[in-house]
């Protein structure tokens, strides 16, 4: 349903969706007629499209399953592993974006963050400053709204002071600039992404490392877990979610190597209820 709601956003970025699933065609029109599904919704009976990309969720193969689980994996074989696929005005696939488990779903914004801002999720949304000694930074989620089974982004746009870098990976044993989630501990994060850093030869120590000394941007996808406990959480009347983590770091200036520090950071983001119907 995320999709349909930013159907029109999407268009008007010059972008065309279209879904593609194993239900039959009477299926996706009853669902389409019931939810105000305006969005192409495209039918692949038998899963051959599925079967030919090499999608077919074989975890739901009723042969490999026990008894009592049989009848449910034989309604559900056919499913492809969950994904979304860009493609160019030629056909041409540019990315991919898929998920191990079938009931998770990268959003649409998290999608435009890995891209680069070339789809909507850009920081018009709501965002914190964080301004310390040594840096400033714009956090925000790429979601103000999640559901279990999302894949999410938590972004931090960093702008180091002046005369400043903090460090990126690499051969040394400084504090790597990182967004660290504590709270919950149902997320799952995955790993950081780091853009390409910079070189820089620190005279009194005579050493060259890698750093950030100029505005750079991490990103950290986190998922939200199908559970039924988290399910429970997110039906609950005017529900929130509060997650909670820390920006790390260790930040020099010409002269002097400062000691590693910690800020603090908090989202609030609102639950969407799973439609089971």
């Amino acid at each position: 349903m995320e999709l349909q709601s930013r159907h029109d956003e999407l268009q008007d970025q010059g972008l065309g969706v279209a879904v593609v699933t194993y239900d039959p065609v009477a299926t996706l029109a009853g669902f389409a007629d019931a939810r105000g599904v305006e969005i192409p919704l495209l039918s692949d009976e038998g899963s051959a499209t599925i079967r030919e990309y090499g999608l077919l969720n074989h975890e739901m193969d009723p042969a490999r399953a026990p008894d009592e689980r049989r009848e449910m994996m034989r309604r559900l074989y056919g499913i492809p592993y969950p994904g979304t696929f860009m493609l160019d005005t030629a056909g041409r696939v540019t990315a991919r974006f898929f998920e191990a488990a079938y009931q998770e779903r990268s959003t649409v914004s998290s999608i435009a963050v890995r891209l680069g801002d070339a789809m909507p999720g850009a920081p018009d949304r709501a965002a914190t400053r964080v301004d310390t000694d040594h840096l400033e930074a714009l956090v925000w989620a790429t979601d103000d709204v999640v559901a279990p089974g999302n894949r999410l982004s938590f972004v931090v746009d960093v702008t180091p002071k002046t005369d400043m870098h903090v460090y990126a990976p690499g051969d040394h044993s400084y504090q790597v600039i990182r967004l660290r989630l504590t709270a919950p501990d149902f997320l799952r994060s995955h790993e950081v992404t780091y853009p390409a850093s910079g070189m820089y030869h620190f005279e009194p120590l005579d050493e060259t490392v890698a750093v950030y000394e100029q505005p750079f941007r991490l990103v950290q996808d986190v998922t939200i877990p199908m559970r039924r406990d988290i399910d429970a959480l997110a039906s609950e009347p005017d529900a929130t979610l509060r997650v909670e983590g820390v920006l790390e770091y260790q930040a020099c200036d010409h002269e002097i190597c400062y000691l590693p520090a910690e800020a603090p950071l908090s989202w609030e983001l609102a639950w969407r209820p799973l439609v089971r119907d």
